[in-house]
């Protein structure tokens, strides 16, 4: 709707301004037209007047001629013809000239044409006559010359020439004053035409814009109610606009806008809430997470006491049996013998306990040292299976060991990969059935030196697999099979390993043994290579 009262307004706007156009062009060429006609009858006036002027100063000439015979005045004849024909020249161009404007008027071009053709033929005649004149007087026959000069200038200068210049002079004059007449009217028309075009445009804006305003003024209002509305939170505010018209169209998309800025705010709540009840969760989880913190700490703090505990324990009992042992009597052999055996067995399992609190302390501080070097895997591979036999054959196993056929470089530590190999073969030999096997083998893949033990022991549960590695952890079956063990063997590896940019994997079945495979990057080059 209102797109199509824009559009009438935008085409009478137009189509007045054409006409205006139109009509103030057409009034400019009548200007044009009517200014041309004067300056041709003005120019036409003085040609007139020119050959008035030429041509009387002609027939002085030719008197003077008459009166004294001499060079000079034959020179002045001679000078005023040719000004004189040169001005009825002038005169036939500027009446034989083209004219839009004369075109209208063929009757006063034709008048025109004829008085010009007069004009030349009295010019023609009065040649003849003074030529006339001029051979009388070379006869001698200067009484007759002068009254035939005389009779010429009354009959035909003055009775002829005189008027046709007067009337030539008048009818262009008169054409000069109806030129001037028109144009002025023509201006005075343009100038009232203007005037109305004015007041006809200025009404008419007016009156469109009063008519566009109208149309305008109660959507925008709503319009801009409704922006307020929506800026001061209210979206529940929609605006109601049944003109039919765009701006129906508008508000229509304004109440929609509305209705989606609702529904993501509502989304916005929801999403607040959901985030406030996960910031509770985490926070619970966090708090939980402390607690179980502070319960490992304590659990720490126990193993500590019992581990203090364990070695005072032992030392206390070591101190009792020698100082039993050396007070008092004299004691048979054997009976000094089963207390240094009582001492030892003591003394390892106080070793035990000071290396596992020796471990612990340097894992919580990061403190473990290596002394790195190039050495052969292989070579202290096979020296450690050599203390492994000696354990397995207290338990009655047979160990066996696949070694490559040439030296396996690696980096690091010698002393705590032997720890290492160690940690795994007393797990095997503490864990496996008697009369089970034990296999080893050494591999290169991959630029790794690849190490695997295996045994058929008691295995580790499935559920347990993840879990070994963990500082203190046992699995059930271990806890079962032996109670002197304090889950910090496999931890010590891993970390050994980590730092030697190595890696440990286990791959166990419960019951049926277990196989333990590190991996340690090969050197580039051998310690004298």
């Amino acid at each position: 709707m209102f797109r199509r009262r824009l559009t009438l307004v935008i085409a009478i706007s137009f189509g007045f301004v054409l006409t205006m156009g139109g009509t103030m062009f057409w009034e400019t060429n009548q200007v044009a037209g009517y200014f041309q006609r004067s300056q041709r009858a003005y120019e036409a006036f003085d040609h007139y007047q020119r050959l008035s002027l030429e041509a009387y100063r002609h027939f002085k000439e030719r008197l003077d001629r008459l009166i004294t015979d001499s060079p000079a005045a034959q020179a002045g004849v001679d000078t005023s013809k040719q000004h004189l024909y040169d001005a009825v020249s002038a005169l036939r161009a500027t009446a034989v000239q083209p004219s839009a404007e004369d075109r209208s008027d063929w009757s006063g071009k034709s008048a025109e044409l004829e008085r010009v053709a007069h004009f030349t033929a009295f010019l023609d005649a009065s040649k003849y006559r003074f030529d006339e004149v001029e051979r009388l007087r070379q006869q001698g026959k200067r009484e007759k010359a002068t009254q035939l000069l005389s009779k010429f200038s009354e009959e035909e200068i003055d009775g002829k020439f005189q008027p046709l210049i007067d009337v030539a002079i008048n009818a262009e004059r008169a054409k000069a004053d109806k030129a001037r007449e028109e144009l002025e009217a023509l201006v005075k028309r343009s100038r009232w035409l203007a005037i109305g075009s004015a007041l006809l445009a200025a009404a008419f804006s007016l009156t469109s814009g009063l008519y566009l305003m109208r149309g305008l003024r109660k959507p925008l209002e709503a319009l801009m109610a409704g922006t307020n509305e929506i800026a001061s939170g209210n979206l529940r505010y929609r605006l109601a606009l049944d003109s039919g018209d765009e701006f129906a169209y508008l508000a229509k998309h304004f109440n929609q806008m509305a209705q989606e800025l609702e529904r993501q705010q509502e989304k916005l709540r929801k999403g607040r809430s959901v985030l406030e009840r996960r910031v509770a969760e985490r926070t619970q989880e966090l708090r939980q997470l402390n607690e179980e913190l502070q319960r490992l700490d304590n659990a720490r703090r126990e193993f500590f006491a019992d581990i203090s505990h364990e070695l005072r324990t032992p030392i206390t009992v070591i101190r009792g049996e020698a100082e039993v042992t050396l007070r008092g009597r004299e004691r048979d052999p054997e009976e000094y013998q089963d207390a240094l055996h009582r001492i030892v067995e003591l003394s390892e399992q106080l070793g035990k306990y000071v290396n596992d609190l020796l471990f612990m302390a340097r894992a919580e501080t990061t403190m473990m040292q290596f002394e790195w070097d190039g050495l052969d895997f292989a070579e202290l591979i096979g020296g450690a299976i050599e203390d492994f036999k000696v354990m397995a054959e207290e338990n009655a196993l047979s160990v066996s060991l696949r070694l490559p056929d040439h030296p396996v470089w690696v980096r690091g530590d010698k002393q705590r990969l032997r720890q290492v190999l160690f940690i795994l073969g007393d797990n095997a030999c503490r864990y496996s059935n008697p009369d089970g096997h034990i296999a080893a083998a050494l591999v290169v893949e991959n630029g790794e030196a690849v190490f695997s033990l295996s045994d058929q022991g008691i295995g580790i549960p499935a559920g347990d697999l993840e879990r070994i590695f963990d500082r203190h952890f046992r699995s059930e079956n271990a806890l079962h099979s032996r109670d002197d063990g304090t889950g910090l063997g496999l931890p010590m590896a891993k970390s050994i390993l980590k730092a030697h940019g190595g890696r440990i994997s286990v791959s166990s079945t419960e019951s049926a043994g277990s196989t333990f495979t590190i991996a340690l990057p090969l050197s580039k080059q051998s310690p004298t290579g």
